[in-house]
């Protein structure tokens, strides 16, 4: 079993980002373009990722706050082989953290909702939605 070591910074290569989010189905490595998620690490406030004992990026979570009323779940991407050993709890719960009394929100995957829901959060009384528009020009 390896061991692993989680982290709160940003020294992340677009390069290993690319990897870990392709190895979750989440497209290509290809389809990651460097200055693009050079951008996003640079944006997010707030990251924290894990690697292995080799240095292998296979956790990784990135959040927006406002440090009052809202806190949002960016990404939260795990190896699928590093599955199911708590590196996602702990990446998430490390975001909750830092986040203490400002509500957290998570959009997930449909199927997904219950690792959320089986950490704490729950459904609004009030069912949100999700809309999304890219402006492309």
């Amino acid at each position: 079993m390896s061991s692993y070591e989680m982290f709160a910074d940003k020294n992340i290569v677009a390069g290993e980002l690319a990897n870990l989010m392709a190895s979750a189905g989440w497209g290509t490595e290809g389809d990651y373009d460097a200055t693009a998620i050079e951008k996003s690490l640079s944006a997010y406030p707030m990251i924290a990722y894990c690697r292995d004992s080799d240095g292998l990026l296979v956790g990784y979570i990135s959040a927006f706050t406002d440090g009052a009323f809202s806190t949002f779940v960016g990404e939260l991407v795990v190896r699928p082989t590093y599955q199911q050993r708590g590196i996602g709890s702990a990446l998430l719960a490390m975001i909750v953290e830092k986040c203490r009394g400002v509500p957290v929100y998570a959009t997930p995957f449909q199927g997904t909702e219950k690792f959320f829901l089986d950490r704490g959060f729950r459904v609004p009384e009030r069912p949100m939605s999700v809309v999304s528009m890219r402006n492309v020009t």
